[in-house]
C-alpha cells in the first residue's frame, strides 16, 4: 500500500504544478494594452521588428517619366483610395530543439490610430509556411495599405498574437517619410 500512496501523492503533486503553471501562464500573459517593445518572445519564438518604410507604388512608362500610382480598377492589387502601402520586415527566430508552429499572416495584425482597429496585412513576403524549424530563423515582409496618415500623431505598433498570447511590437519609422498623399480613384 505505500506505494500505491506514493503515488497518490506524486499524481497529486504533478496535477498541482500543471495547475499552477497555467495559472502563473494566465496571470503573466502580457497586456496587449501595454507598451510596445523590440521584440517578443512567445514559446521559444522571438520576433522582432527589423525596419518600416512606405512602398514605391509608382509606374512610368518611360526612364525620365516621374511615374503615378495607378488605381486598382486599372491594376488589381493597387492601394485604395488615399492608401498608401507600407511594408513592416519582420525576424522570427526559433530558439528550441523543436519545430514550432508558425503563420505569420494570421498572427500579425497592424494597429494604428486612435482607436486601434486592427488591419490585417493585405500580402506578405511568407509565403506558406505552418512552422519554423529548430534554431532556424525566417525573415519576411508584411504590407499594409493605409492612409499615411494613421501613422501620424497617433500610436502605431505591429501586434503578435502566437499562442493565446498577444505583445505589441514596435514600429521603427524614425526617419521615414509619408509618401506624398494623392487619390489613386478617378
Amino acid at each position: 500500500m505505500p506505494l500505491r500512496r506514493l503515488l497518490t501523492v506524486i499524481v497529486v503533486i504533478v496535477a498541482s504544478a500543471v495547475a499552477l503553471v497555467g495559472v502563473i501562464r494566465i496571470v503573466a500573459t502580457p497586456d496587449a494594452t501595454a507598451a510596445a517593445v523590440d521584440q517578443a518572445t512567445v514559446d521559444s519564438l522571438t520576433a522582432r521588428v527589423a525596419k518600416a518604410g512606405w512602398t514605391a507604388m509608382d509606374h512610368d512608362m518611360a526612364g525620365d517619366a516621374t511615374g503615378y500610382q495607378m488605381p486598382p480598377a486599372m491594376m488589381p492589387g493597387m492601394p485604395d483610395g488615399d492608401d498608401q502601402r507600407l511594408s513592416v520586415s519582420v525576424t522570427v527566430t526559433n530558439t528550441s530543439d523543436e519545430t514550432r508552429p508558425l503563420r505569420p499572416d494570421k498572427e500579425f495584425v497592424l494597429r494604428a490610430g486612435k482607436d486601434g482597429k486592427p488591419l490585417t496585412a493585405h500580402s506578405d513576403t511568407f509565403g506558406d509556411l505552418p512552422r519554423l524549424a529548430p534554431h532556424n530563423a525566417v525573415t519576411g515582409i508584411l504590407f499594409f495599405d493605409l492612409p499615411p496618415a494613421e501613422l501620424t500623431g497617433a500610436p502605431a505598433w505591429l501586434e503578435w498574437t502566437h499562442d493565446g498570447t498577444a505583445y505589441r511590437l514596435t514600429i521603427p519609422m524614425d526617419g521615414v517619410n509619408a509618401p506624398p498623399s494623392h487619390s489613386h480613384n478617378p
